[in-house]
């Protein structure tokens, strides 16, 4: 546990009870925040509440958990602590919460919650005649709220003991949140995880569609649907053709049609076992199937664990637009199982590299230290090392989309490289470069048109393309058609009318998004061939 516990959730529904077990039985300190404010007013909430009312206590509820945030990084053992049911209602704490901690939030009935009030007294929000209507109504609107943590846990009916003992195995596996509303989740990164956890995500199914293909399925299919037979789902299984081109609307029709024969219905969960491409096209069948059904996915690759696993894009490619069909759809869970990855073929491991580096140079300057001082071991794959990378590389790629989900500005910056680095991959037929291949291309031609236009540092770009060939992945644009992906630009899907949004990169770690002119943008692709 390298982080500390937050456990949050409306007052009565256990959090101090629950915080004590769990901080006894990890050998860590506890914190209840409610009694650290009460020492520091020298005198009870529901005092406090009367003397200077809701916002006066609001502040200063904010001013401690700040406090506690600040000092988490610092702490040589991290603590369990019980949050003020209105402490994490402002967003952007409760996303620093969420990058800083592991935060649990604790739930049960509003009749519980309401007895439990009338019952124990001091509770201002509470004293009214009708408390449970009370309750229900500040439920209602701190739902998003609460539902933005790494697990939800019920405590309704359930012994203290029983809550504390599965809060610390969550507690334990340190997932990474995605936080966007009710449609929050978690993704984990371990190794042997995979079928062990996949039932907990799938839940309460009334059948399951394993998505995968033909060259996942011999490996990891098997392990997978005995896991999930074990826990008494029903499932079926489509076997897709591998590769890029095959990721298109045909292909999706023949898994709805699958999913019709089997009699999937709304309560039906699909699971994708794979790459990128079984990733993107499983969220996008359960985007659309009935208007929407739950997925989880089981990424097998490294680039599926660090890209395609987290944020919720869903789609195929139309042509040569890449993932020009598609939504979002944010999945229930992600299990990166890192002995997954083991059996991929090195040419895919080592393109995938790519999405690791521009993931460093967006948000993670540390990794791009790592990937350039332990490059001999990252290429050898030794697994601890792995496993870093894609915690690292989920953790950037969450905290960004937890602040834009649907790609209305910050979270634009993930496209860095993929302009020019699309256009190549689809002149290619989608099976000339690897989709990693062609970011690493992408990449030296955005930090080369970041230089000419005197945004990105001559040195960062050296930089890059030194890491990237040490890595193994091409960076020589003179040896590629760039003079035909420049024609390919107006497909792309971040065009809007007679301009494509374009990233660069500043510094390692710092980027920004540019509006550019289509002919501009062009003109500048096709003079890279020179």
């Amino acid at each position: 546990m390298h982080r500390p516990l937050f456990l949050n959730g409306f007052m009565g529904v256990g959090k101090s009870t629950v915080g004590r077990q769990v901080a006894q039985a990890a050998s860590r300190p506890f914190i209840d925040m409610d009694e650290r404010l009460e020492s520091r007013f020298g005198m009870t909430i529901a005092e406090y509440f009367a003397r200077h009312g809701e916002t006066a206590f609001r502040a200063a509820e904010r001013a401690e958990l700040e406090s506690l945030l600040a000092s988490a990084p610092r702490s040589t053992e991290p603590p369990v602590i019980a949050v003020g049911g209105g402490a994490m209602l402002a967003r952007a704490l409760r996303l620093r919460a969420l990058d800083t901690a592991v935060v649990v939030t604790l739930e049960t009935e509003a009749e519980e919650i309401a007895r439990r009030a009338v019952a124990q007294g001091g509770r201002p929000l509470l004293d009214t005649p009708d408390a449970l209507g009370r309750t229900r109504e500040l439920l209602e609107l701190r739902a998003n709220s609460y539902a933005e943590a790494h697990a939800r846990v019920s405590t309704g009916g359930r012994p203290p003991e029983t809550i504390a003992r599965e809060v610390l195995e969550i507690w334990k596996r340190d997932p990474i949140a995605v936080a966007a509303g009710q449609y929050s989740y978690s993704v984990e990164v371990g190794r042997g995880i995979g079928a062990a956890r996949a039932p907990a995500l799938v839940g309460r199914a009334s059948s399951v569609m394993v998505v995968t293909d033909a060259n996942v399925a011999p490996l990891h299919a098997s392990t997978l649907k005995q896991s999930l037979l074990a826990a008494g789902n029903v499932h079926a299984e489509f076997v897709l053709t591998p590769g890029e081109q095959h990721k298109n609307i045909e292909s999706i029709r023949a898994i709805w049609q699958k999913l019709q024969d089997t009699g999937a219905d709304r309560r039906s969960v699909c699971v994708g076992l794979g790459g990128g491409v079984v990733t993107d096209m499983t969220g996008f069948t359960a985007s659309s199937w009935l208007r929407g059904v739950r997925w989880v996915g089981l990424p097998t690759t490294l680039l599926a664990m660090v890209d395609a696993s987290t944020g919720g894009k869903t789609g195929v490619d139309f042509g040569p637009a890449k993932n020009a069909i598609g939504a979002f759809w944010q999945p229930s869970g992600v299990i990166c199982d890192i002995a997954l990855e083991a059996t991929e073929p090195a040419r895919n491991y080592v393109s995938a590299l790519a999405e690791v580096v521009k993931t460093a140079l967006i948000g993670d300057p540390e990794m791009l230290d790592l990937l350039e001082r332990e490059s001999d071991r990252v290429v050898a794959r030794e697994p601890d090392l792995v496993e870093e990378l894609v915690r690292r590389s989920v953790r950037v790629k969450a905290r960004i989309v937890s602040q834009d989900e649907r790609e209305s500005g910050l979270r634009a910056v993930l496209n860095l490289g993929h302009t020019v680095g699309h256009a190549l991959e689809a002149i290619g037929g989608y099976d000339r470069l690897t989709h990693g291949e062609a970011i690493s291309l992408g990449l030296v031609a955005a930090l080369r048109l970041g230089v000419r236009r005197g945004v990105t540092p001559s040195a960062l770009e050296e930089r890059i393309v030194r890491l990237l060939v040490t890595l193994g992945l091409p960076t020589d644009l003179s040896r590629e058609p760039v003079l035909e992906a420049a024609e390919l630009l107006a497909h792309d899907k971040k065009k809007a009318g007679k301009k494509l949004r374009f990233i660069f990169a500043l510094d390692a770690g710092r980027v920004e998004t540019s509006d550019l002119d289509l002919t501009e943008l062009h003109d500048s692709v096709r003079k890279l061939a020179s």
